[in-house]
């Protein structure tokens, strides 16, 4: 047997992605905006069943690619007072969390003290 590898991924210059899977005879498709975003949300509700699971915790200092300046808002849930918080990622789009009152309140609280507090300054030494 072949020692195969994984699809191949390309963006086309008309806005579609074409996934090339190696096999004999070679298949690949065409998918428009509409079908990766489609894709992107079914994968999403894959992953989320798959085992090892997501890590229910986060480790604060790893190496992380954030998204700078989210686009954001955030609005109340009027059913139980709870606050929906919408984060724009430009690459999966809008994500949307819903929020109980004790933790938007101790999330705005981090993000208040973060905010406040004194940046860290040069080291002082005696100069060589």
């Amino acid at each position: 047997m072949a020692n195969l590898t994984g699809p191949t991924w390309n963006l086309n210059a008309d806005g579609t992605v074409t996934v090339a899977f190696p096999s004999e005879p070679p298949v690949g498709l065409v998918l428009p905006l509409d079908e990766v975003v489609q894709m992107l949300e079914k994968l999403g509700e894959y992953r989320e069943l798959m085992q090892p699971p997501v890590a229910a915790t986060y480790s604060p200092g790893q190496p992380v690619s954030a998204i700078p300046d989210p686009a954001w808002f955030v609005e109340g849930e009027m059913m139980q007072g709870q606050s929906l918080l919408h984060l724009r990622d430009p690459r999966f789009g809008w994500l949307h969390y819903l929020l109980p009152r004790n933790e938007a309140e101790r999330l705005g609280r981090l993000l208040v003290e973060q905010a406040q507090a004194q940046l860290p300054g040069p080291v002082s030494g005696k100069a060589s």
